[in-house]
């Protein structure tokens, strides 16, 4: 009797395993301040965002996302985007390869796509973070920072599609690089 009873639940599970969908395993990447991910291949990317921005690139036809965990918005050395005119020095080339800026973090992940044969009008942006944690401080980062994602997104025709930027509470991103869903939790 025991034996039956088992024999038919374990008959009844796996029926319901086979008539299930399968479940998609992602391989997880953290970034930390300063880092960024082209993922060509399914990853479950996440971070977690105080003052910071993440800025994340998405196309649907290649199922590639590009996402940077950038902190500030520019470099104080050269100027906006890290950039000066006339003759690079090596400090500059530097600078404008450090992926702790926004506009840096975003001329390399949009060179990589396009590396990739994605064009930019195929390109989806989106900005989050740039809370204001400090209510009272004077100097507002995330503001610089958000500003900086945008004025960089706009001056290179990349449509921004999702903002969830701003506030005074940090925010955790999970983003899954081959569908392009991004989930978003204030902390």
């Amino acid at each position: 009797m025991v034996s039956n009873f088992l024999t038919n639940f374990i008959m009844k599970e796996a029926t319901l395993l086979q008539q299930s969908k399968p479940q998609t395993f992602y391989p997880k990447a953290f970034l930390s301040l300063g880092e960024l991910i082209i993922a060509d291949k399914p990853t479950h990317i996440w971070t977690v965002l105080g003052s910071c921005v993440s800025v994340i690139l998405y196309n649907p036809r290649k199922k590639v996302s590009a996402l940077c965990h950038a902190q500030m918005a520019e470099s104080r050395v050269f100027g906006i985007l890290g950039k000066v005119s006339g003759k690079r020095t090596h400090t500059e080339k530097a600078v404008e390869h450090d992926f702790r800026f926004v506009g840096s973090s975003i001329s390399y992940m949009l060179d990589q796509m396009l590396a990739l044969g994605i064009s930019r009008n195929e390109i989806y942006a989106s900005v989050f973070g740039g809370a204001n944690l400090i209510a009272n401080f004077s100097h507002k980062i995330g503001k610089e920072n958000i500003d900086a994602a945008i004025y960089e997104l706009e001056r290179n025709g990349v449509r921004i599609v999702k903002k969830d930027v701003g506030g005074i509470k940090s925010r955790t991103i999970r983003h899954f690089s081959d569908t392009g869903v991004t989930k978003v939790r204030t902390l």
